[in-house]
């Protein structure tokens, strides 16, 4: 019982972080829409997407190896252990920072960003790496609070800098962007000082620790590109087969789907760390619950993300300005895509258990190129509305492959939990 108080608490305390770490730049949606243009607000959404690429090769996804390895490596053993993560950045990092500078070209004329912003994106990338090991180590030390807190000042001092720089000094998007790096850049300094301090990382002793973390996020880097592919291909379809304007009211609908999607990623940051705990012991009758649990988890996200697809129309017209209003018709197909985001965090923390992450990446991978496909037929078709479409249908395929993998690596009574008579 006091494991489900704990969950419950931490649970409320990230979802509580999460709704007013997406509050700030949700309140944000109504000045932004209003001052800035579609032009701009597409070209702020291509910066964005280019530093969640930059993330996947700097790091090489090692950072994810902090949580796993703390519940099962000496708490001596840990502070060398992120140690050998942080040198694996600094290289990986270096490396992409210099790819970048050399295909600058190619790259602006893709991505519609300057060429400076894209080394730029590089380097925020990086520090988010720092971020996100810090904010791991918290998780699975139950320390919700102090997690909450760091998400929350950070996003604050985001939209504080973003504001002052359009506002008050006049710039367009370039404004939006440098508050966000600058945010960035600052808790990395944070992060990294809080972790020395603490004694939480330290000089690598052991190069097995480097080996031991690379090949645990190596074989995710094609899971996180399928990933990618599915969160990003849509906007940089639509800057190129349409126009960045478009892409910019397509952000709109995006966003409105996020408050599902950082609601789930909140519950998550709370369940994964407990399930991981409980599931070390063998108990039927406790695995039977937590399927039930979860099947009411699949029924609420469910609910919620048609509720936002209906209510769209109203909420728009309140929240941003005329030009962004077209977005109505895609927040529907948006939210049941983070809908099944959220139902894919529930099963996939059984893979993630079983350190099957190489047959993850698979089924990530073919999801992508599943969304790639869609997306161009689909924006072909339907405008924009389409790309919201294959964003369902690829969230769709992702979760259901992923639960057909957590079954079998760590069966679960999926069916015994709903039928308890036929067992």
């Amino acid at each position: 019982m006091n494991s489900v108080k704990t969950l419950l608490r931490n649970a409320s305390v990230y979802t509580g972080a999460n709704i007013l770490n997406a509050g700030i730049p949700f309140l944000l949606l109504p000045v932004l829409t209003r001052v800035l243009s579609p032009t701009d607000y597409g070209t702020i959404a291509m910066f964005g997407i280019v530093v969640t690429i930059m993330g996947a090769f700097t790091g090489l996804s090692v950072h994810g190896a902090v949580g796993v390895r703390y519940f099962q490596l000496d708490r001596q053993r840990m502070p060398p252990y992120v140690g050998a993560c942080l040198a694996i950045l600094a290289i990986s990092s270096s490396v992409v920072f210099c790819v970048v500078a050399v295909g600058r070209p190619w790259l602006e004329s893709i991505t519609h960003v300057p060429g400076n912003w894209l080394l730029v994106a590089v380097l925020v990338s990086s520090a988010q790496f720092v971020i996100n090991i810090r904010l791991s180590l918290w998780q699975v030390q139950h320390m919700a609070l102090h997690y909450g807190a760091f998400q929350i000042s950070q996003s604050a001092l985001n939209a504080g800098l973003s504001l002052f720089l359009i506002l008050i000094l006049g710039m367009a998007w370039e404004g939006r962007a440098l508050g966000q790096a600058a945010a960035v850049i600052a808790f990395m300094l944070i992060a990294l000082f809080l972790l020395l301090r603490r004694e939480e990382a330290s000089i690598p002793t052991d190069t097995s620790d480097v080996r031991d973390a690379l090949k645990f996020g190596v074989p995710l880097i094609p899971h996180v590109i399928g990933g990618l592919s599915i969160a990003t291909a849509d906007r940089f379809m639509i800057t190129n087969m349409l126009d960045v304007a478009q892409a910019g009211i397509y952000m709109v609908a995006l966003q409105m789907g996020m408050v599902l999607g950082l609601l789930t990623d909140s519950f998550n940051s709370a369940y994964a760390p407990y399930l991981l705990g409980v599931l070390v012991k063998e108990d039927r009758a406790r695995d039977r619950k937590i399927v039930r649990g979860t099947y009411a988890y699949f029924i609420v996200v469910t609910v919620f993300a048609l509720l936002l697809g209906v209510t769209a129309p109203y909420l728009l017209g309140v929240l941003v300005g005329e030009q962004f209003r077209a977005a109505a018709g895609a927040v529907l197909y948006v939210a049941m895509g983070y809908a099944f985001g959220g139902m894919y965090y529930m099963v996939a923390n059984y893979v993630f258990l079983m350190s099957k992450t190489g047959y993850l990446a698979v089924v990530t991978f073919a999801s992508g190129v599943f969304n790639i496909i869609a997306t161009y037929f689909l924006i072909k078709l339907n405008g924009v509305l389409g790309a919201a479409q294959a964003f369902m249908l690829s969230q769709a395929m992702i979760f259901l492959c992923t639960w057909w993998l957590a079954h079998y690596f760590r069966p679960m009574p999926w069916r015994e939990a709903l039928f308890p008579e036929n067992t």
